[in-house]
């Protein structure tokens, strides 16, 4: 209200609006929960007014439509920020935030935040000028609009309501409380997994035969999660069969390729892959991806194409992460998602063949535990290959020693999926601020009998690279420019190491060797051959014994 009570004309303007989408005593007894972005646990919570409401409108300098999201964001995170005392939502993970309030949150500063495709539809916070949340649910639904939200409020309330003749004890009839996931600008939405076996039912999302999806918790870290209805057993059957199909160079079944530059051969990586970026039910199935990950819109930059993978007999892919590294920031795409850069964040795996107890072929968490399992039957690496080997088994697909069978003692001793047909798994390469998720390191366990079509799906947190709007580091591309034609092989081309063991340090007989500290590469032992590898400047490597580091390159 201005001075004498009246009003000018575009607040007049603004109470028509705000009285027709909301009753004022819709709010009555409600409760805000805020959640940090991926926290299972509120940062704090205000009860719900219908005069702060009103009054965080009244702050925008012309009265804005509450159906535009933009809008609606600017307006939420402004109430919150008027709501939630003190430091109360504030970041908690940067040094030196813009505002130590939800703001700061909210708003991380340029070199924190990543620029989207829709960055400049962003509606500054009014009075604070700062980027404003978007704000989902816990099933990662955006809420779009004030309506939106209200609607919220009625099935939350109505959910809370206790039904005539109702049992008092079990009837829980307590001031209710909508839960709101604020992602700070740039980001994007991930599921906040309390406990292990914890449902989320995506009501808004329809999967395979139009039945609704829903998701299981796994582990939490990393965050992993089995995927219920996500695709079905038609949709499975056509990806294998485009696949088989497929006549291209660029998207035939053939030996996969590791790394971010060019095609490179991994002997560590032993399946054969192929990509199907168009097709009917690869399309629909990346769209249905991203509304599970908590995108009001499909966004093809955001994501590769589907690739579809074959593992036969014996063969399999050495623990590894996803994310792709680039600890120098030395190729053109900035990397650094922590930053203002992009990188995979997500990916969802999917499987079309059904393989039995022993048969291998399970993607492995390396950091994991099995579900439900306690600590004291937890089972060592060793002891592990120790029981394959008296199984009788170990020699039908591995040989004694190799990498692979050190992978089948993983498979068995940690947390692995075991493929059937139609079954999807999620599981972060981040965390939520967008830092490298060093638990999410993962394989493909060697197949020993049968065969194992599966397909993988990467979704970044911005543009990837290779697409206009990717994020870049200027640095590069001004050194490029600057450069000569002539000028020789760039610095970050991929270069040739070589180790060896020569066998005069008996310290070193039992010796392996590591790549950026967690992922086992090869045993380099003495009488082991010699490992030869593609790597980067920038790369590290470590020789380890026992799990200590002896050795760094």
């Amino acid at each position: 209200p201005r001075a004498g009570g009246e009003f000018v004309a575009f607040d007049q303007e603004c109470d028509k609006q705000l009285k027709r989408l909301v009753k004022k005593d819709a709010f009555e007894g409600f409760t805000f929960s805020i959640h940090h972005n991926g926290n299972a646990d509120p940062c704090g919570s205000f009860p719900a007014d219908f005069e702060s409401l009103r009054k965080a409108l009244h702050s925008f300098e012309h009265c804005p439509s509450l159906h535009n999201k933009y809008n609606f964001d600017a307006l939420l995170t402004h109430l919150l920020s008027e709501s939630l005392s003190g430091k109360t939502c504030g970041p908690t993970d940067l040094k030196k935030p813009i505002k130590r309030n939800v703001l700061g949150y909210c708003s991380r500063g340029k070199d924190f935040t990543p620029v989207l495709p829709d960055h400049n539809r962003l509606v500054r916070v009014p009075s604070a000028g700062t980027l404003p949340c978007h704000f989902h649910t816990r099933e990662g639904l955006r809420i779009s609009s004030l309506e939106h939200l209200m609607k919220l409020m009625r099935d939350t309330g109505s959910s809370k309501s206790c039904t005539e003749g109702a049992d008092p004890e079990t009837c829980d009839a307590s001031s209710p409380a909508l839960h709101l996931y604020a992602v700070p600008a740039g980001r994007v939405f991930m599921l906040a997994p309390k406990y292990v076996g914890e449902v989320f039912e995506m009501k808004h999302v329809r999967g395979g035969e139009g039945k609704q999806i829903s998701l299981e918790v796994m582990s939490l870290s990393p965050r992993v999660f089995d995927v219920f209805n996500f695709f079905s057993k038609e949709e499975s059957k056509d990806l294998v069969q485009r696949a088989l199909a497929e006549r291209s160079e660029s998207h035939r079944i053939k030996r996969s390729s590791t790394g971010a530059q060019g095609y490179n051969i991994n002997n560590k990586r032993t399946s054969e892959s192929g990509f199907d970026t168009h097709g009917r039910t690869a399309m629909m199935l990346k769209k249905r991806s991203f509304q599970v990950l908590g995108f009001d819109e499909y966004i093809d930059g955001h994501s590769d194409g589907l690739q579809i993978l074959r593992y036969n007999k014996s063969t399999a892919y050495t623990p590894h992460m996803d994310y792709i590294d680039d600890p120098t920031r030395q190729l053109e795409h900035n990397y650094d998602s922590a930053g203002q850069g992009g990188n995979r964040y997500a990916t969802i795996l999917l499987y079309m063949s059904d393989l039995e107890e022993g048969d291998g072929g399970e993607t492995v968490f390396a950091h994991a535990w099995p579900v439900n399992q306690t600590e004291k039957d937890r089972v060592s690496i060793d002891k592990a290959i120790k029981e394959f080997r008296e199984s009788g088994s170990a020699g039908m697909a591995v040989e004694e020693g190799s990498w692979e069978e050190r992978m089948v003692a993983q498979c068995r001793s940690r947390l692995a999926i075991r493929p059937n047909s139609a079954r999807a798994v999620l599981f972060y390469s981040q965390h939520p601020n967008g830092e490298e998720d060093r638990s999410s390191l993962h394989g493909g366990c060697p197949v020993l009998r049968g065969e194992k079509w599966a397909a993988n799906l990467w979704v970044w947190n911005t543009i990837r690279d290779g697409f206009d709007g990717n994020p870049k580091n200027e640095h590069v591309i001004a050194k490029k420019q600057n450069k000569p034609p002539s000028n020789p092989t760039p610095q970050w081309e991929q270069k040739e190491a070589t180790f060896q063991n020569k066998g005069t340090n008996p310290m070193f007989d039992e010796a392996e060797l590591y790549f950026a500290g967690d992922t086992f590469w090869a045993k380099l032992g003495k009488d082991d051959p010699e490992v030869r590898v593609n790597t980067y400047e920038g790369h590290v490597w470590y020789l380890k014994v026992g799990g200590k580091i002896m050795r760094t390159w």
